[in-house]
């Protein structure tokens, strides 16, 4: 399988954009606190590896395996120079034989492989969707031998998810060794520097950004051609520059001596929907109520293939035994193996349409001490209750890559069981998780919880209801050293319930520490975008839009090139604002804009003791607004801030 598919290529295309048995039930009470955010629950019962360094730049890789690289970039030219893009290096790249080809948002053309469906076995970017191209014109840079149909689809974000990730990736299990990678780019243009394109190999950054709206200059296609080395598992990242627009990938090709690889080095077990047998292989393949035992009986680098199909949650599994951080045991979900489309759906009890009087639902796998070094891939979960994942214990080296859930309570949730004090985790990454439609959250994260990255996750509660108040991701107890990276919180709201309504896009509290935002969303919730009770708390270009009070700072925050639109307070008391500093509050805001028309809004609002200081940036609201309103004990330094943006 490895040669023939060897023989084969790939390439990833974009086009231009049209358009911007049941698990035991769990209860969750909660008090609607704003101070504390307390909430306790009751049961019964008890990718890729690499762990980033959650306050640095590094966007780990999707593989069983990890990965390096090292590249040097070229535009790809036959017949003359193509227009200069930061990307540079000799033209004369000399290409080996194909290895994958990919018709990305298309149908399979030629040996380019069909992209249009909802799955794919090497799209890892679960929330793009599928454009089609007014005009192809292949540029210079353009191979002669490239069929332009594969140019005339390709794939962006939603507009809901435009606000803050901005990124597109593609997970090729490859031998080791070096390769050519030829991206084709569509137009169209507004000029240089409206389209950069940061790429990512192996969770590195390669070269300087591309300058893909120079490089399509006149709405032509273009290309570029970067050789690179990777090892067992090639992860290909596009991450969109701040402030530009998304990348058209058009096409993407991989050449090189090496190959696909069809497997791990280690065991593969299978879990079918009809399975009951060893798990050995797909034709004895064990059902997925076996996993803890496939797990158990797995070595470091082993995997677990749960295949495509529908499977009813029958009950809590409880996992307690993992991999190494070397070599992490893998929970993939695959189609008829990871060179096919598929993704296994976990369905459970929650009521669907959800209403706050409904089933709640169970948790689908609680993990307990030993359950580390576990990373779950390509998974999706419907109607489930408070965890698809629960960490009770405290375990290390947690991944979940790639996961779609709809309809849940909270995808992680991390509380403890039984008499047990402590479930903190060390070393979670999540990353190209989508979650829409819950009550409580995308994930809570606790206890001494730390070296976390959240990157690319998505969430939007629909406004779901609940005796108390939904908020994206949580974050309590003396969680620290978290960072969020291209995070997108949507629509939690508590409505008609009397006094302050609360419901925010991301939460901190007073004892976490060393948390970071980098190219953040929060829009539509009924209280904060952001509410931070945090200490050493950074916000860098965070976005906040639609929400009553946009950043609601309570600790120690520095926020730099932050942007807030628009506050909108949908009910209950307290005002309407930009930044509300709130007591014991200590922010600094630098270089950050502010912009609204409506004289309902203030656009500093300090309470008690709050101080914060405001330099650079610029401020645009309606003239009946309140610039300020400051307490007699808080205080408000402003210094040259612009007044119109």
């Amino acid at each position: 399988m490895a040669a023939r598919r060897a023989r084969a290529g790939m390439a990833w295309v974009f086009g231009l954009a049209a358009c911007g048995g049941d698990p035991a039930a769990t209860t969750d009470g909660a008090t609607t606190s704003e101070a504390t955010g307390s909430d306790t629950s009751t049961t019964t019962g008890g990718g890729p590896s690499t762990t980033a360094a959650p306050t640095t730049g590094s966007s780990p890789g999707t593989g069983s395996e990890t990965g390096t690289t090292t590249a040097a970039a070229t535009t790809d030219d036959t017949s003359e120079p193509t227009t200069e893009t930061a990307t540079t290096g000799d033209p004369g790249v000399e290409l080996g034989p194909p290895v994958l080809r990919i018709n990305v948002g298309g149908p399979a053309v030629g040996e380019f492989l069909a992209d249009d469906g909802p799955e794919s076995p090497y799209r890892a970017s679960p929330d793009t969707q599928v454009f089609a191209a007014d005009a192809v014109v292949a540029g210079p840079s353009v191979p002669a031998d490239l069929p332009l149909e594969v140019l005339t689809t390709g794939r962006v974000e939603p507009d809901e998810l435009a606000g803050g990730t901005g990124q597109l990736r593609y997970s090729v299990p490859v031998e080791p060794g070096t390769y050519q990678l030829r991206l084709h780019f569509s137009g169209p243009s507004q000029g240089p520097g409206t389209r950069l394109a940061q790429l990512w190999i192996d969770g590195a950054t390669v070269g300087e950004p591309i300058d893909v709206s120079a490089l399509t200059a006149g709405d032509a296609s273009g290309s570029v051609t970067v050789e690179i080395t990777a090892d067992a598992w090639l992860d290909v990242e596009l991450v969109r520059a701040p402030g530009s627009e998304m990348p058209l990938l058009s096409a993407l090709e991989l050449f090189g001596d090496g190959g696909l690889r069809d497997g791990p080095a280690g065991a593969v077990r299978h879990i079918t929907p009809e399975g009951g047998g060893s798990g050995d292989s797909v034709d004895d393949a064990a059902g997925l109520g076996q996993l803890a035992a496939l797990i158990a009986a797995s070595a470091p680098g082993d995997e677990v293939w749960i295949h495509a199909g529908d499977y009813e949650a029958g009950g809590e599994i409880f996992i307690s035994s993992g991999g190494t951080a070397e070599a992490p045991i893998v929970i993939r979900g695959v189609g008829a193996d990871w060179h096919a489309p598929g993704r296994p759906w976990i369905v459970g009890t929650r009521q669907n349409p959800w209403t706050a009087e409904g089933a709640i639902g169970g948790t689908v796998f609680r993990l307990t001490a030993g359950a580390d070094h576990l990373q779950f891939v390509n998974l999706g979960f419907a109607d489930q209750g408070n965890g698809c994942w629960r960490v009770a214990q405290p375990i290390a080296g947690l991944r979940l890559d790639n996961i779609v859930a709809t309809n849940v309570h909270r995808l992680l949730e991390n509380f403890v069981g039984g008499d047990d004090t402590d479930a903190s985790i060390t070393g979670l990454v999540m990353k190209d998780v989508s979650v829409r439609g819950y009550a409580r959250a995308v994930t809570r994260l606790q206890y001494e919880t730390s070296e976390v990255l959240l990157e690319d996750v998505f969430g939007d509660s629909e406004a779901q209801p609940f005796e108390a108040f939904s908020t994206g991701v949580t974050l309590y107890e003396a969680a620290h050293h978290v960072t969020l990276r291209r995070a997108v919180m949507l629509n939690h709201q508590q409505v008609d319930v009397e006094g302050y309504w609360n419901a925010d896009g991301f939460s901190t509290e007073r004892d976490n520490h060393a948390i970071r935002f980098e190219d953040t969303y929060a829009a539509g919730n009924t209280d904060g975008g952001y509410d931070l009770k945090s200490t050493d708390t950074t916000l860098l270009r965070a976005v906040a839009v639609d929400n009553k009070r946009n950043f609601r700072l309570w600790g120690q925050i520095a926020m730099e090139q932050c942007v807030g639109l628009a506050p909108h307070k949908r009910g209950g008391s307290g005002t309407q604002a930009q930044v509300h500093g709130n007591p014991q509050g200590v922010f600094t805001v630098t270089d950050s804009r502010f912009v609204d028309d409506d004289p309902a809004t203030i656009v500093f609002d300090l309470d008690d003791d709050a101080a914060g200081t405001v330099v650079g940036g610029c401020v645009e609201h309606h003239p009946d607004a309140s610039y300020q309103t400051v307490e007699p004990a808080a205080s408000l330094m402003l210094t040259d801030v612009a007044d119109g943006c």
